[in-house]
């Protein structure tokens, strides 16, 4: 793991001064996929208002070029991110809603502990946060969900948070079934912080080099399923680049 480097630490409860767009001249502005492009979104919010974006602040227009694959989530220490919305894209890859699924239900009981020290870094630092999962739906698809997660101002009893979603790496594993029960998220390879213009929190957890994780995304190509899983999911959902 790398060390974190110093920074001004700054809580969400406030917008402060942050150090000028570490990510606009990193990402390519030609970048199509969904985290990328909720990168630089959040980035042009957050250099306009100076510091953390409110939720209001966060709305169609700044994400019009990630609809279907953007959430928002609600962080309540120490064991509550609840999804208030999910993207008709992820569900759709997903195979079931998780609009209002509690996520810590979700992870092994060994990583819990690991997964509030994330979130709480992310809220009170503040910064951003990355993980990969090993996602299997219906036991007969694998595929790696790669997932942002970007601040809001904090709210009186919670910290909002906006994130989006890539799939990379499909596997098929068995015949396809139906789809519609509850996909298993417990296989977390990598999770870590990234600087979102005020620096990032010691503490052990990994540095990642988001705008090298965004390109490694985009060179991976379109998110695609196998006709199988197609087959088997409703057409409502279904991103353009699988038609």
């Amino acid at each position: 793991m790398e060390s974190a480097r110093d920074g001004p630490r700054l809580s969400v409860r406030a917008h402060g001064r942050p150090h000028e767009a570490p990510l606009q001249n990193e990402i390519p502005a030609n970048a199509r996929n969904a985290i990328a492009c909720l990168l630089m979104a959040y980035e042009r919010v957050r250099v306009a208002v100076g510091g953390v974006p409110r939720r209001e602040d966060v709305g169609l227009e700044q994400l019009k070029d990630l609809l279907g694959w953007e959430f928002f989530a609600e962080w309540l220490a120490p064991h509550s991110i609840v999804v208030r919305l999910s993207g008709a894209h992820i569900d759709y890859v997903l195979g079931s809603n998780v609009t209002g699924v509690n996520f810590f239900d979700k992870y092994r009981a060994d990583q819990r502990a690991l997964y509030s020290r994330f979130y709480g870094a992310i809220a009170d630092h503040p910064c951003g946060g990355y993980t990969v999962r090993g996602v299997v739906v219906g036991g007969t698809e694998r595929f790696q969900y790669h997932s942002i997660y970007l601040p809001l101002a904090t709210r009186p009893n919670y910290v909002p948070i906006v994130g989006a979603v890539a799939i990379t790496d499909f596997t098929r594993l068995a015949p396809a079934g139906k789809v519609g029960g509850a996909p298993d998220f417990q296989a977390l390879s990598r999770l870590g912080v990234f600087d979102i213009g005020f620096g990032v929190p010691a503490g052990g957890l990994e540095r990642i080099d988001i705008a090298a994780v965004a390109a490694g995304i985009e060179a991976a190509g379109d998110t695609t399923l196998d006709q199988e899983a197609l087959e088997v999911r409703p057409l409502i959902g279904r991103p353009r680049s699988m038609r």
